[in-house]
């Protein structure tokens, strides 16, 4: 079905549309089941070529999020964490509904994960700052970023690469313990 989504945008947006009015019917507990598996496979529809289906997929996230209850927030932690980055760099989407959910879905992935400083930075939509919260989680973790970033080098947009330059920048700072072979991968971009 995830397929499907990432090749046709009409059809992805009216299963996008179906998820979203099934989650607003389930309760709680009965949406925090499929919750995990549906956004996991969602984070790639962030970079959707449609942006109508990037912003539909970052509001659903959102929604996700909010409906998880407390037994799963452990699993959904993590896919919470790999979407702050795709997050972040849609704040520079040339479309303004994309950047201003993904505002609004950087602000709900700071209060679920209880990070108070990445919560200011999001609703401030000071970007640099939400980049230097995002390091400031260690070494591993600014690699992660790192290699993550890596693919919004060829984003279709300019203003995306120019962001993810930014934080590639700041995430070798990070890792400067890094072997030369190794920066030279990074530098490379494969």
């Amino acid at each position: 079905m995830f397929t499907v989504l990432s090749d046709n945008a009409n059809i992805a947006l009216k299963l996008l549309t179906v998820f979203r009015n099934t989650l607003n019917h389930l309760g709680k507990r009965e949406a925090s089941s499929f919750a995990l598996e549906l956004s996991e496979n969602l984070l790639p529809l962030f970079n959707h070529v449609s942006s109508e289906v990037r912003e539909c997929s970052i509001h659903l996230f959102k929604d996700l999020m909010e409906a998880v209850v407390l037994w799963h927030w452990g699993n959904m932690k993590e896919n919470v964490r790999r979407g702050l980055l795709p997050l972040l760099f849609r704040l520079s989407d040339e479309t303004p509904s994309v950047a201003q959910a993904s505002r609004e879905a950087l602000v709900a992935c700071a209060k679920f994960l209880k990070w108070k400083k990445l919560k200011h930075r999001a609703r401030e939509e000071n970007k640099e700052g939400i980049m230097k919260c995002l390091m400031q989680q260690g070494r591993k973790t600014a690699e992660r970023y790192l290699w993550q970033s890596l693919p919004y080098l060829r984003d279709s947009q300019s203003s995306v690469r120019c962001e993810a330059v930014k934080l590639i920048g700041l995430a070798v700072q990070h890792c400067r313990d890094q072997s030369e072979e190794k920066l030279n991968e990074i530098y490379s971009g494969e």
